[in-house]
């Protein structure tokens, strides 16, 4: 290693010591200018800039030439790439480029409970339900999570039939699951299912008792005109919120 690419590592390795990724990246292209392209240790540093400039794009990239010699650790790769595409959902202002984000991911990665979890409240934000339903299905398809199917619930179209059927099947298999039954009590208040909603929200109370229970137990009391019982379960509610905050 020369005398120049020696300075120049160091001098980023200072930069992004002092968090300055930009000064950091410069140095790097006067590496790559002055003939030094492939460089394992300039690869890493490159790739510690990228991150610290939010070049989510550019992580990815340099992320599968450092997999392509070996010279990351499969995990900690798979980690950076999962915090990479979480950090392009985020970055998404527009049901557009949240579409084409998500239709440039691994499906692989999408079926992941913490990714399914970043983009559904966006496609929920945006008012894509269907997509957001979609996502979350095969999510929990793929692997059960207790806290993504809460989700589910808050994820509600006009028409809910459909969905209700596919949290019922899922009942089957996980019949004590509070998160389940309370986005199956929340999808039947939705659709103003009153009795089979009443049902799955008092066993979504009884297996674990919730904030969110308790208020949709509220809010259905308020729909069918019992005002003193909705605030008994608002008030319930707000005890829970008040013991876990």
């Amino acid at each position: 290693m020369g005398n120049s690419t020696m300075r120049l590592m160091a001098t980023t390795k200072f930069m992004l010591d002092q968090h300055d990724p930009r000064a950091a990246l410069n140095a790097l292209q006067e590496l790559r200018d002055s003939g030094v392209r492939s460089h394992l240790g300039a690869l890493a540093l490159e790739l510690k800039a990228q991150q610290q400039a939010g070049n989510w794009d550019e992580v990815l990239k340099v992320l599968e030439q450092l997999e392509k010699r070996a010279s990351i650790d499969a995990t900690v790769a798979e980690q950076m790439r999962q915090q990479a595409w979480l950090e392009k959902i985020r970055a998404q202002e527009d049901i557009a480029g949240l579409t084409a984000c998500l239709k440039n991911m691994p499906a692989s990665l999408k079926r992941r409970a913490r990714i399914a979890a970043t983009a559904a409240r966006k496609l929920i934000q945006y008012g894509s339900c269907s997509f957001a339903q979609q996502l979350l299905s095969d999510s929990l398809n793929a692997q059960w999570n207790s806290e993504l199917v809460m989700l589910y619930g808050d994820c509600q179209s006009d028409d809910a039939v459909e969905q209700i059927e596919q949290a019922e099947k899922w009942l089957n298999q996980h019949k004590d699951d509070a998160g389940l039954l309370l986005a199956l009590g929340k999808l039947c208040l939705h659709q103003k299912l009153w009795g089979k909603a009443r049902s799955y929200l008092d066993a979504s109370a009884s297996v674990s008792p919730s904030h969110g229970a308790y208020t949709a137990l509220g809010q259905l009391a308020e729909r069918l005109g019992q005002p003193d019982e909705s605030v008994r379960y608002y008030q319930k509610a707000l005890e829970l919120a008040q013991k876990t905050g």
